[in-house]
């Protein structure tokens, strides 16, 4: 009788055990039981190892090892128990699918977890996230397709000494060391990008609220002083009275856009420049252009871009879960502390972040 080849890879049953056993107590050889079963002889080998007990034989009284079903199925299930638990996404390949175009559009593993939430039934930690990716199991996705997929590079240890800075301004050295502790509402970072090195005519204005990173930008015509002002005065018409609710201070770098202290005191909010070559002390500004760069790369001209476009990044980013706030978005702080001003006209302030 042909005995049809057992599948490779398939693991002795509970039943498989209990025929090897009689077989093997009939007198069968290894390679008997093995043509028996449809498997290999060392397969027969292995499992007869597993399963090997001393047995006293009850006529002689004398101890001799046999194979015992029973016992090798108990080895097998304690075998078992070693092993990982399996992937917690399972099957579930739409889930794997949002993850997937939610990085395509630039969010970080952390980002388009909680962009994603719950949707699909299952949610997977950031660690286990990078894992799967690591391990090729989020389709089209590697560490190369990350925003941020390279080691972060150790800071220049900076001179203790400072620069000569501009006497006309008016120094960060000044501003309420309370700013410093990112605990109070309404205090914004300033500061412009540009496209390419030959396109200073191309040039967005950024803004980052410190305390909820809430984020404004705006497409300006150049990168002047002329234009920044034009941009600032532009913004506080738009809010009107609530402007000098939200703007409380400003913080900037000495870039020529920035020279005209004048024209933001002349807006009712005091301005502070960094020391120069200190981009650090704009720190929430400075990360918040990282997420500003997945829409403005650096080195791709600006030319075509509008203020439709500054402000879908602007969404982008207030939209964008944080680590740092637990899974939540700027938006969701901003509008909080939205919540605790009388404003004059809060409804334009809403849909002016798209915070519904």
């Amino acid at each position: 009788m042909l005995i049809e080849p057992r599948p490779k890879g398939k693991h002795f049953t509970k039943d498989d055990r209990v025929r090897i056993e009689a077989l093997y107590k009939a007198g069968h050889t290894q390679r008997e039981i093995a043509q028996e079963l449809g498997c290999t002889q060392p397969a027969i080998c292995y499992e007869l190892k597993k399963g090997i007990i001393d047995q006293l034989d009850g006529e002689t009284w004398i101890m001799y090892k046999t194979y015992d079903a029973y016992a090798a199925q108990q080895y097998a299930e304690y075998q078992y128990t070693a092993h990982g638990n399996g992937l917690k996404i399972g099957s579930n390949h739409d889930y794997v699918k949002a993850i997937g175009e939610c990085i395509s559009m630039g969010y970080s593993p952390y980002a388009a977890i909680e962009k994603v939430g719950n949707a699909y039934g299952v949610k997977v930690s950031k660690q286990t996230m990078y894992r799967y990716i690591a391990e090729g199991l989020i389709p089209d996705t590697t560490y190369k397709n990350l925003p941020v997929g390279h080691r972060k590079k150790r800071k220049k240890k900076v001179e203790s000494t400072m620069r000569s800075q501009c006497v006309t301004h008016r120094s960060i050295e000044r501003r309420s060391k309370i700013i410093m502790m990112r605990d109070t509402f309404g205090h914004w970072e300033i500061d412009s990008i540009i496209g390419t090195s030959e396109g200073k005519n191309e040039s967005c204005l950024v803004m980052t609220e410190r305390y909820t990173r809430e984020e404004i930008v705006i497409k300006v015509e150049n990168k002047t002083a002329d234009a920044t002002t034009k941009a600032m005065q532009e913004l506080k018409q738009k809010f009107g009275d609530d402007f000098n609710k939200i703007f409380f201070t400003i913080t900037l770098d000495n870039g020529s856009e920035f020279a005209n202290q004048n024209a933001f005191d002349a807006l009712g909010v005091p301005a502070f420049y960094c020391h120069p070559g200190h981009p650090y002390e704009r720190g929430s500004n400075e990360n918040n252009n990282k997420l500003l760069r997945r829409h403005f790369p650096k080195g791709q001209s600006m030319k075509h871009k509008t203020q439709y476009h500054a402000t879908q990044a602007q969404h982008f980013i207030n939209g964008y879960p944080r680590e740092m706030f637990n899974g939540r978005c700027s938006n969701d702080l901003f509008k909080e502390q939205l919540d605790q001003i009388d404003l004059y006209n809060k409804q334009n302030i809403l849909d002016f972040f798209n915070i519904n």
